[in-house]
């Protein structure tokens, strides 16, 4: 498989210790503090990942983080392993980066305008109410009622 490390120039010894300690870390859920890093506009990647100024990461995951003009939030996720981020990961790095009362989507646009070029998962953290809810509130105050 291939991973984050994979260019890294480490041994393949190590990369093999440090995915373990991934594994590990994901699995109790011990991904340890959030590291805020910046750095200039441009000066990573191509086309619309040149608008990112700054990044998180912590033992398992990092991630890019934008603001649109819009005022919509990007977070695009990788970790090291390259695997992808369960829906409790999510949730999880989206209530600690966006606050637990943040609403975020994972969009799937039509083919067209299907951007892929790295092993990035990304959540839009919306301004406004989406225009349904996952809640039945009609339900929910019948049974409190």
């Amino acid at each position: 498989m291939t991973n984050a490390l994979s260019a890294s120039g480490l041994s393949k010894n190590e990369q093999t210790r440090i995915l373990k300690h991934e594994r590990t870390n994901r699995k109790v859920g011990r991904w340890g503090a959030w590291e805020l890093i910046q750095f200039p506009k441009g000066s990573i990647g191509r086309s619309w990942a040149t608008d990112f100024a700054q990044a998180h990461k912590n033992k398992v995951f990092s991630v890019l983080d934008r603001t649109l003009a819009t005022g919509v939030r990007h977070l695009a996720i990788t970790s090291l392993s390259g695997i992808r981020p369960t829906w409790p990961e999510m949730q999880r790095i989206k209530d600690e980066l966006a606050g637990p009362e943040a609403t975020a989507v994972e969009v799937y646009p039509p083919k067209e305008e299907i951007v892929d070029g790295a092993n990035m998962y990304h959540l839009w953290i919306v301004t406004a109410p989406l225009p349904f809810s996952l809640v039945d509130k009609s339900r929910s105050q019948q049974c409190s009622a």
